[in-house]
């Protein structure tokens, strides 16, 4: 493993064991739009080259597995390179998510597993990621062990070699030991901190304390990894995870083991301020795809048509290329074409003379010469009635425009964009819309995906939103900083038919029931999270075996749901059920 360059957090080594050629070339298409780790494939098409190709004199980090290969089961490929004594990180390639299966690869020995049919660059990221930093974290613990066991004198600084901070305290509370990542982390000498309460290092808000202490209480195999959110005296924020151990040595004696997660959270602001308008957030392909579209569509003057579901942001889209383009200072004019009766929307866009109709009592210029020089979007054009389309087409053909009650046109310099969710060509083949004015607005075409086909894009939006309603919380009222596990996997799960408009909705629903730092599931709307007994994490009682069978109970033996209740991953509760052999429970009907 080397370093990667400064754009790149680690470059790995990847051996690809898989025969299916487009299998192999689609995941090289992906790992090359990874962000973050970088992936260096290397393909193995004969699983008999496996086993040699691990043990020769060049290194690899990760192995990509295939599960189907012909001749050959990946699981006993899998099980022959635990057999050989070999640890190098596997994840095992499914073609679809399989529960059994999962477990079954657990059990032999998968650090994880991918299906295919989720493939993209952000969950090979994620998984990635997690994976080679558990292994490296492992590795980097099992190093320190050895060099404990040779010298207690060494511990400090083999402490000081992992990329994380380390607290210690007595059984009173009190810190007894920080390293030298916690100094730099927290911005404070350790001679000042010894000796004081654990609670004086983080000035994190009483909740979120209140649930890290409860960990200190709690038996191994109860806890959870507790996030804190707090500002620096110097300003600066930051956003850890922190997990809990006992002291090997002492049980009474506690371990803090710190991840500073606060990277991802500014790679989300970053993301954020990168979009082209502040509403349109999303790093998924799909939305790469439009963003693509927009820097292209902003270069020129070419009447576009942006084509999607209600609610997934099509006026944001119009928005995003006028803001981009030479007309950015300019004005930005909509108007929702349905609705609206003949006479009104004509008078609306080529506006008209006093006296021009009965209520026409002074002169309006209409928004095609109001918004000249910059850009106008027609939404929901499919609505239009036919005889303005006939005089819209003029416009666009003539590029100007004669309000009703006059004779004479006036010239326009504006860029016509248009936005409906319906398809136009089929209206045309009904006889609803003219045929050469589809062909005068669909120049290009921009087509906004529904939030059910960007899942991943979630986390971001839901982050944004929180942040958009922060000021109205009440006075009083804690700041809604960040969304529990359980909740956001609920959000993720969710089908969103009213897309990102229903989604905002659904936030701000759940941050005006929510009386805490942190949004939980309860506090969603109840279509987001369907009625079962005892939802709540809180409320699964007893150690980690006995919390497992009461949470696939309450959600009638669905495993996925079960790992919602509990807060955790899906990877995660498989591979806790096979470590504790939990039964299976038959899945009933709600």
């Amino acid at each position: 493993m080397q370093k990667a360059p400064a754009n790149i957090d680690w470059t790995w080594r990847a051996l690809v064991v898989d025969d299916d050629p487009l299998d192999v070339e689609l995941l090289r298409i992906h790992a090359a739009a990874m962000r973050g780790p970088h992936l260096v494939l290397e393909v193995c098409a004969d699983p008999d080259d496996l086993l040699p190709r691990l043990r020769a004199a060049t290194p690899v980090d990760l192995v990509l597995l295939d599960y189907r290969l012909a001749g050959r089961s990946g699981l006993d490929l899998l099980t022959a390179v635990r057999a050989a004594g070999l640890l190098v990180p596997i994840v095992l390639l499914t073609g679809h998510a399989d529960i059994d299966l999962a477990m079954q690869a657990m059990r032999a020995g998968a650090n994880d597993f991918l299906a295919k049919q989720e493939l993209a660059p952000m969950t090979l990221a994620r998984t990635v990621r997690y994976v080679m930093e558990k292994h490296l974290a492992e590795r980097r613990l099992a190093q320190t062990l050895q060099e404990l066991e040779r010298s207690r004198d060494d511990m400090a600084s083999m402490l000081d070699r992992l990329r994380l901070s380390v607290i210690m305290m007595d059984e009173r509370g009190q810190v007894i030991y920080v390293n030298n990542a916690t100094e730099r982390l927290m911005q404070f000498n350790a001679a000042d901190v010894l000796r004081a309460r654990w609670q004086t290092l983080y000035p994190a808000p009483p909740e979120m304390l209140a649930k890290l202490e409860a960990m200190l209480h709690w038996s191994g195999d109860r806890r959870e990894m507790v996030a804190l959110h707090f500002t620096l005296p110097s300003g600066e924020q930051r956003w850890l995870d922190v997990e809990v151990h006992d002291d090997p040595r002492d049980g009474r004696r506690k371990i803090l083991f710190c991840y500073d997660v606060s990277e991802v959270h500014d790679l989300r602001a970053e993301l954020a301020e990168r979009a082209p308008t502040s509403g349109l957030i999303g790093q998924s392909e799909p939305m790469q795809r439009v963003a693509h579209w927009i820097r292209d569509l902003a270069a020129v003057d070419s009447t576009a048509l942006i084509v999607g579901e209600t609610g997934t942001g099509k006026e944001l889209v119009a928005r995003a290329i006028h803001s981009a383009s030479a007309r950015r200072d300019k004005p930005f004019l909509a108007i929702n074409c349905a609705g609206l009766t003949e006479s009104l929307l004509a008078s609306q866009l080529f506006g008209h003379k006093r006296g021009a109709f009965t209520g026409a009592l002074q002169d309006q210029k209409g928004l095609f010469v109001a918004a000249d020089g910059g850009t106008i979007l027609l939404d929901e054009i499919g609505d239009i009635p036919p005889a303005v389309q006939t005089a819209l087409l003029r416009v666009l053909q003539e590029r100007e425009v004669t309000p009703l009650g006059e004779t004479t046109p006036r010239r326009i310099d504006v860029r016509v964009l248009a936005a409906t969710h319906q398809n136009l060509q089929q209206l045309v083949e009904k006889g609803q819309f003219r045929r050469d004015l589809l062909y005068r607005i669909r120049v290009a075409r921009i087509d906004v995906p529904p939030l059910r086909q960007r899942p991943s894009d979630i986390p971001l939006l839901v982050q944004h939103f929180l942040q958009q309603l922060g000021h109205r919380r009440s006075p009083g009222d804690p700041a809604v900083l960040r969304v529990s596990r359980a909740a956001l996997l609920a959000l993720c799960a969710h089908d969103w038919p009213g897309n990102v408009r229903e989604l905002r909705s659904a936030v701000e629903f759940a941050s005006i029931r929510c009386r805490r730092a942190v949004l939980q599931l309860e506090d969603l709307p109840p279509e987001v999270v369907e009625a079962q007994p005892n939802p709540v994490v809180a409320d699964l009682q007893g150690d980690e075996r006995s919390r497992i069978q009461q949470a696939l109970e309450a959600a009638r033996g669905n495993r996925s749901r079960a790992a919602t209740l509990l807060g955790w991953s899906r990877a995660t509760f498989y591979r806790r059920l096979a470590e504790l052999g939990v039964p299976e429970q038959p899945r009933r009907r709600v």
